[in-house]
This record gives C-alpha cells, sequence and structure tokens, in this order.
C-alpha cells in the first residue's frame, strides 16, 4: 500500500521537532501526531496548568519513524522538494484556479463520530432521530452542543479508530448492550466538553499503555471525575503478559512521573511498571 505523504502544514511541524523545537497540543491534533503519541515518537515535554507541549523522543527514533512510516530519508530536503514544487505550482496558476482550490479545501472537522449496535434514540436540538447504522456506517454529530441521548445510555470513548471500525468483535467487554460507541477526532476536545453538559457514565477504551492513561487523566477524567472510567478487563493481567515491551521502553522514561490522578488506575500502572510491556486491542485483530 502507498504511504500518504504529510501535508505542507504537518512537514513544518515535523521539521520543528526534528529542530528540537516543542509543539502545542492544539498543533498536535491530527492522526499523524497522534499515532506519533501513541507510539511513543512524541511526548508530553512540559505542562503549564491545562498547557501541554509535545516534543520528540529523540532523534533517532524521530528519524526511524518517518523512515518506516513515511518512506522520508532525509525530511530537510523533502519538506524543501515539497514546498519548492508548491511554489513552482503556484506561480503557473491563474488567480481563477487559485480562487477554485481554496473554495474546495475542507473547513476542520468538528465534532465526534458515534455508532451502535442496538438503536438508540436520541435528539439534537430538539429533533429526534435513531442511532441504529449498519455495520461499517458511522454518524457524525456536528452539532454536538445540542446532542442528547437518554441517560440510561453507557458512553464508551473508543481511543483507537480500527478497534473502533471493528467495535462489534469487543462487545464482550463491556457490562450492558445500550452503548452509544463515540471516537473523537485525534486531540479534539468536542467529546469532553458534551461529556460535561450531560450526566451518562462514560468508560474510556484504550490500549493499556501509559500514553492512554496520561490521555484519559488529562483529558476525560479532569473534567468528569469519577462518572468516566479507564476499562480494564478482567484477563488485563494475561493481555499485559503478551504486550509490547519496545513500547513499554519508549514510554516509560516520560510518562513514569506522571501522577495517578483516579486511583482506580493504580495497580494497571503497577502492573505495567512490573512486567515492562504494553498492550493494544488492535493486536487481538486477525
Amino acid at each position: 500500500m502507498k504511504k500518504q505523504k504529510p501535508t505542507q502544514g504537518a512537514l513544518k511541524r515535523l521539521l520543528a521537532l526534528y529542530n528540537g523545537e516543542e509543539l502545542t497540543l492544539s498543533e498536535t491534533q491530527t492522526r499523524l501526531f497522534d499515532k506519533m503519541k501513541r507510539e511513543g515518537v512524541i511526548v508530553p515535554a512540559s505542562q503549564h496548568g491545562s498547557r501541554t507541549t509535545y516534543k520528540a523522543v529523540g532523534l533517532e527514533r524521530l528519524k526511524q519513524y518517518l523512515s518506516e512510516e513515511l518512506s522520508i530519508q532525509d525530511l530537510q530536503s523533502f519538506h524543501d522538494f515539497i514546498f519548492a514544487e508548491s511554489n513552482k505550482q503556484h506561480k503557473t496558476e491563474t488567480p481563477e484556479m487559485q480562487g477554485e482550490q481554496r473554495s474546495l479545501k475542507p473547513s476542520p472537522m468538528e465534532g465526534f463520530l458515534v455508532t451502535s449496535v442496538e438503536p438508540i434514540r436520541a435528539q439534537v436540538g430538539g429533533r429526534h432521530f435513531t442511532i441504529d447504522p449498519p455495520q461499517g456506517i458511522f454518524l457524525c454529530i456536528y452539532e454536538y452542543k445540542m446532542f442528547s441521548v437518554p441517560r440510561d445510555v453507557l458512553i464508551v470513548g473508543v481511543e483507537n479508530v480500527k478497534v473502533f471500525h471493528r467495535i462489534r468483535s469487543y462487545l464482550n467487554l463491556f457490562p450492558q448492550k445500550k452503548i452509544l460507541f463515540v471516537h473523537r477526532h485525534p486531540g479534539g476536545a468536542e467529546l469532553a466538553q458534551w461529556l460535561k453538559t450531560v450526566s451518562n457514565q462514560y468508560i474510556h477504551f484504550a490500549d493499556f499503555d501509559l500514553a492512554s492513561i496520561y490521555t484519559f487523566q488529562h483529558d476525560i477524567y479532569s473534567r468528569i471525575g469519577e462518572r468516566a472510567s479507564f476499562l480494564v478487563p478482567r484477563n488485563i493481567d494475561e493481555l499485559i503478559g503478551r504486550g509490547s515491551r519496545a513500547r513499554y521502553d519508549t514510554q516509560q522514561p516520560h510518562y513514569r512521573n506522571v501522577p495517578i490522578t483516579d486511583l482506580r488506575l493504580k495497580r494497571l500502572v503497577e502492573l505495567i511498571d512490573t512486567q515492562h510491556r504494553c498492550y493494544s486491542p488492535e493486536e487481538d485483530m486477525g
């Protein structure tokens, strides 16, 4: 499969990381940088209140990731080539062509994706409808500020997009059938904002690693407290036991001092640190 190249904006940010600079949280809110966080390529550099910045874990690890995931061997040369080609094309375009291209650029996606296995009644701004999409179809809730579901519906936030696409394979992990599965865009704040306006119980379904625990505590638990919980399966000892040591070794130096604000996660963190392994539900996919 041909690997997709990063956008010009992403290239600028990658080059900044390459040169030892830090990125703000908003600058890392794309699928590319979200995956780099999960893989431990970029890690929290500093935190001032609710403001977090990110840095590359190391130059060699960043180079390896660029080579293996994006087929970029020399970031500076690739950056200069892409921008030179862009400038060349821009000079040959008429104002009409440039205007047409600007009008075709998509606006930033807001809201979050939802799906369900059982039909769920919902409403947006007083307009009632049923969430019951066929398998493989997901709804985007754009007007999330006016969106609501009954209080007895369990909200399950799925961090990994591939797991979200295959969520029917994981139904045995959840205590009830009346569930709204949600997936936020990487780094998106809309889901947490919406959760503050409703009273539903929330379960965070993510990778069992230090980075995901940090994300849950920082983005969700800090906003709605113990109404949110991090999913820990009964067989977590077995799962961690066959998890990735490499991912743990990458993450541990940068997340080892993150405080456990949700004490329910203390045992999971201790298990991860004892086994020196992390586990992703994606690994269960055939």
